[in-house]
């Protein structure tokens, strides 16, 4: 059977993992996109942002006077970059050379410097890693053209802890944008700054209204950080009850949150072994045609998972052909799972031939490798069978 395996992320801020996997699930429903940090979309007037005093607890938040930036080296960009300055607005961007998502958002960085240039932005992208390690990510013409804007490197990571740790932010790439006056209006992920960057620069944004909204987020992070360690607990301690109480209370303030969703499914036919879990995967089936990626997490884990004991045959073909048919037939793991189910029915035939395009559809070397080994188990059974 096939190998390939890739864990979980279960919850809706994608940051919860599940002890159980799913063959070709991806770290997060696609229907899900990463939370952003929440504008004030809503306000498109501005309104005198309320001064506050000076403070020095440690934290970052809107509103705060921004650090001063400790940078090592400035690699390309504004060399003779040293402070913020009054009447200007700047973008402080953490990110790091082995950072996919940060290599993905430097083309739009470029295009956002060179559309403000004229205004007075500076975005400057920090790493701290070894020098050498940007220097030679630089070096390469792909990136050296793709990094239209400040580069420069953290001295020691005073930066980084002025600004991600001081903030509370765990991930890259992390942008902060510092106002004409030097104070933090917004904080997030640069893919969604535009919107706040340019009502920044024309002095339209309501800083409050955003801070209120940020800081309610960070609440609600925190709340759900404690529910997820709760329901950790619960699980290792399997007291299940516990568990389908907080998922379902998750569920409820958040009826969007497929992922929690998956994984209740996945911890009543699993480790429960609860026949209702099905019905609640039905459910889920009917809510969810389209979305591929959920279909196919519940059918392999129906067919594969380990913690399984009454497997649903019915049920895990039906996801896995409405994944197929969600995605015209063009996904080899969607095509793998399916053949798989046919394989679990007994239908060598179809198991062969969905297996077959599963391989023809495979762009990907290591998972190539292991679908074709699935296909030879599948033609040994088919002569057994027929012996």
């Amino acid at each position: 059977m096939t190998i390939l395996r890739s864990t979980v992320a279960l919850f809706a801020a994608g940051v919860f993992t599940a002890a159980a996997t799913a063959q070709h699930a991806p770290a997060r429903i696609a229907s899900e996109k990463p939370a952003d940090a929440p504008a004030a979309q809503e306000a498109k007037q501005a309104k005198p942002a309320t001064k506050k005093a000076k403070k020095n607890d440690g934290t970052l938040t809107i509103g705060d006077r921004a650090p001063k930036p400790a940078l090592s080296r400035i690699f390309k960009g504004d060399e003779k970059f040293k402070n913020f300055k009054s009447g200007n607005v700047y973008v402080m961007e953490f990110w790091a050379t082995w950072c996919g998502p940060c290599r993905a958002g430097m083309p739009h960085l470029t295009e956002v410097q060179e559309k403000y240039q004229d205004q007075g932005l500076t975005i400057i992208g920090v790493s701290r890693e070894e020098p050498s390690k940007v220097e030679d990510f630089l070096a390469k013409d792909e990136w050296d053209k793709k990094t239209g804007y400040t580069i420069a490197l953290d001295e020691g990571s005073k930066t980084n802890n002025a600004y991600m740790k001081a903030a509370g932010q765990n991930g890259i790439p992390t942008a902060f944008i510092v106002g004409k006056d030097g104070r933090v209006e917004w904080i997030g992920h640069p893919m969604s700054m535009d919107e706040p960057l340019d009502m920044i620069i024309k002095e339209t944004w309501d800083r409050d209204a955003f801070r209120m909204g940020y800081e309610n987020a960070l609440a609600r992070a925190k709340q759900e950080r404690k529910r997820r360690q709760e329901l950790m607990a619960a699980q290792r301690d399997g007291d299940f009850d516990k568990a389908l109480e907080l998922m379902d209370t998750a569920i409820a303030e958040n009826p969007g949150s497929l992922n929690m969703k998956v994984q209740r499914f996945q911890m009543m036919v699993g480790p429960m072994n609860n026949p209702s879990g099905y019905d609640y995967g039905w459910k889920m089936l009917k809510e969810n045609r389209d979305n591929a990626s959920l279909l196919n997490a519940i059918a392999w884990f129906t067919l594969d998972d380990d913690s399984v004991k009454d497997r649903d045959l019915e049920f895990a073909m039906a996801a896995a052909k409405a994944a197929n048919e969600a995605t015209a037939g063009t996904d080899s793991a969607i095509l793998d799972t399916l053949a798989r189910a046919y394989f679990e029915a007994g239908d060598m035939d179809r198991a062969i031939k969905f297996q077959r395009k599963a391989i023809d559809k495979c762009e990907n070397e290591q998972m190539l490798g292991d679908l074709e080994a699935t296909l030879k188990s599948y033609e040994k059974s088919a002569k057994s069978n027929s012996a």
